[in-house]
């Protein structure tokens, strides 16, 4: 009697073992479907799964997955016509600041159209590194390498800043990273009060220092694109925002303190 007892209940639980696995399946195939989408691959496609609580879940993500690459895709679009759209009349408007004599006007003229130039650049680069399918081009360089580009790319007077540092081999993309230090560079020639900013390494660590006031807020306010403050007083505030994303991207650490005996800004790249 015991013998047949225990058979029953163990082929029922065998049985319920069974119902809870089939049931569960569509939930663990939905679940690496979610990882795969949150991975960066915008193709995939949440298949159906029927009409109960997980099937509806499932319809609902797939219908937000369109919506999202829908989004993306206008938004993409709308950016590279924008850009588009701008370039042509700042071309223009240099060819025309070339003819003009006075000197006062020309430098402003040319001075403001460069910096549209900057910040339709940064704008071509945020949608860039902020693609899911987006991947550093990783290489085996120097610090000195990067450094050389960086230079090449800020076209700053060298008065205007001091590089001290201790050349090491990198595995990195030697263009993102340039384009890091150039936007911390830039931005401490542009703010600080003497318009120089220095470079150098600590360890593992690429320090970027200007004189200046320190930060009202926390890094983390100003790494948000369009911040208030910086909008207010720095143009449209993607420097740090692109500085951040990238450094994220290559897989270093983005710090910021301030040193108080030196009453200087410190930026720190940290590399591992």
């Amino acid at each position: 009697m015991l013998l047949t007892i225990a058979t029953i209940l163990g082929i029922l639980l065998l049985f319920m073992y069974i119902m809870v696995l089939r049931k569960l399946y569509p939930l663990k195939k939905l679940h690496r479907q979610i990882e795969q989408f949150a991975a960066g691959d915008l193709e995939v496609h949440i298949d159906e799964m029927g009409d109960d609580e997980i099937g509806r879940i499932a319809r609902s993500f797939d219908k937000a997955i369109r919506h999202i690459k829908q989004l993306m895709s206008s938004k993409n679009l709308f950016m590279r016509n924008i850009m588009h759209e701008l370039k042509t009349p700042i071309t223009k408007g240099r060819i025309i600041v070339e003819t003009i004599d006075d000197p006062m006007a020309k430098q402003v003229l040319t001075n403001a159209f460069e910096r549209m130039n900057e910040l339709i650049s940064d704008l071509a680069e945020v949608e860039r590194i902020t693609m899911y399918n987006f991947t550093p081009e990783k290489i085996d360089t120097t610090l000195k390498e990067v450094l050389e580009r960086t230079e090449r790319v800020l076209m700053a007077d060298p008065e205007k800043y001091t590089l001290k540092y201790s050349d090491r081999p990198l595995h990195t993309d030697v263009k993102l990273l340039a384009l890091v230090l150039k936007n911390l560079m830039d931005n401490g020639i542009k703010y600080s009060p003497d318009h120089h900013v220095s470079l150098l390494t600590v360890g593992n660590r690429i320090e970027v220092r200007s004189v200046g006031a320190p930060l009202k807020e926390d890094l983390s306010y100003y790494i948000e694109p369009f911040s208030q403050e910086e909008k207010r007083s720095h143009g449209f505030g993607l420097g740090l925002y692109i500085v951040a994303n990238i450094l994220e991207k290559l897989g270093y650490g983005f710090r910021y303190r301030y040193d108080k005996e030196k009453g200087e800004n410190v930026f720190e790249v940290v590399m591992d």
